[in-house]
Parts: C-alpha cells; structure tokens; sequence
C-alpha cells in the first residue's frame, strides 16, 4: 500500500531519520513530502517481530525507492545489539552482542560461564557430577547481558536466566520428564554432552549451518538428542543417540 506523508530527518539521509526516530534524540531536521508503501513486515530467526518505540508504540517499517527503512533501536536490539548514539558527532552506534561481551568481559564486569553454571545447581540442589548440561550461553535480552542455563539432572529438566552483571537469577523453571537420564545411561555408558551432540550434527550439515534446538529426550527406549539445525532457507532435523553419538535420524526440509 503506498502513502504519502511527511518524514522528518537528516538533510536526504532517510535511513538516519529511522535511526533518529527509534533513538529518541533531537537533531536539526527538514520536512519533506514523499510516497512510500507501507505493511512491511520483519522476522527475526523465522520468527515475526513487530518493532516498538520506548513507549510500547508500533514504529511502522516502509519501502521507498527499492529501499526498506526500519527503526533501529527496535531492530538491532531484537537482535542482540547494543544501540547509542553520540549527540557530539551525530552518530549512531552499534555494537554486536560477543562484542560487547567480550568488552565487558575484558573489564571483569561479566561472571564466568562456569560460575553461572555453579549459581543454577547451587539453587536447584544437584550436584554438578549429576547434571547433564543443554546449554549455557551468554545473551542479550531488554537491554541486559544474561546467561541462559538449562540442564538435565534425574527425570528434571532446569532451565535459568541469570544476570551476567550480578549473578542474580532472573528466572528458574523446572520439568518433570518421563524419563531419568541417570537410569537411561546406566549400563550402557555416560550420556554424552550436549555440545558434543550439536558438533556431531553440525559435522554433518553444510557449512554455515547454526543450531537453534538440542534437546535432550526419550524415543523407543533409548536416549537421544534432538537438535534442529538451519542454513539459508534450509531446516534440518536430526536424531544423535545419546550414549554412542551415533546419527539415528536424518532429515531436511525447504522453508519456502
């Protein structure tokens, strides 16, 4: 749908007048008319997102001239970035989320992976030589770098948000499964990690391919891994059995 409006912005840079916008700063701007067409969307790791200023309000993303604009504060922050800007030189900066971890990290201001680790068993009561670790990865999330934690210990799935800055839990979560990896694994040897399990599978996926689900399960008696993986417009959904690390299933679908 096309409309026709008036956009505020930098001289004719109207991509810094999303940037302006979204940021919420006050800049020397000129009025102008101009035709666009509106209803884009945007999805974000196949998922849709709709952008929002500071105040909850719905920024709309539009096309003018073979070109898509969208707020960047909203955008870059869905996407685990940092977002300033500078008044002084009149720009906007963006920083990656592991770069911005590895700054913080450089200074000493981020616990360790292994001390979130502690900080969620510590709470759950398991012992770490009784946990089966899923993940632990460090994150962005509203604006705050935090370590999501999820592990596996008996028939309990533990899942925690813990702040990178203070080692406070932001969130706990726990699940009762129908299956107990200890009793799983006994007899037939240890239950391997699930970071050994996503290398097996990435081992076999293209080059590029990227993770977006391991998790521990229960199938026919035996213990597995299922971890989805996707390259491109490419899904891919794999079996690793838990134990062996042996593929059982393989499969690959085009997400048109």
């Amino acid at each position: 749908m096309k409309k026709t409006g008036y956009w505020k912005g930098f001289g004719s840079a109207l991509l810094l007048v999303a940037m302006v916008t979204a940021l919420g700063v006050t800049a020397t701007a000129a009025s102008r008319t101009i035709e666009v067409e509106d209803g884009i969307g945007i999805s974000i790791n196949g998922a849709k997102f709709t952008p929002r200023d500071a105040n909850g309000k719905k920024v709309p993303v539009f096309l003018y001239n073979g070109t898509t604009y969208a707020p960047v504060r909203a955008v870059c922050e869905a996407a685990g970035m940092e977002v300033s800007y500078d008044s002084a030189t009149d720009t906007v900066k963006l920083v990656t989320a592991d770069r911005a971890a590895s700054q913080k990290s450089d200074s000493g201001s981020y616990i360790t992976q292994s001390r979130a680790k502690e900080i969620a068993l510590a709470d759950a009561g398991v012992k770490a030589a009784n946990a089966v670790f899923l993940k632990a990865s460090l994150d962005w999330d509203d604006g705050r770098a935090e370590y999501e934690v999820e592990f596996y210990s008996g028939n309990t799935e533990y899942d925690y948000d813990i702040d990178a800055l203070t080692g406070a839990i932001l969130s706990s979560d726990r699940e009762l499964e129908n299956f107990d990896i200890g009793t799983a694994a006994s007899g037939s040897g240890s239950v391997i990690s699930a970071e050994k399990a996503k290398s097996i599978a990435l081992n076999r996926a293209p080059s590029g391919a990227t993770v977006v689900k391991c998790q521990l399960d229960r199938d026919d008696g035996r213990t597995v891994y299922e971890v989805e993986l996707r390259s491109g417009r490419m899904e891919y959904d794999c079996e690793i059995d838990a134990v062996s690390g042996q593929i059982l299933k393989w499969e690959s679908d085009y997400d048109d």
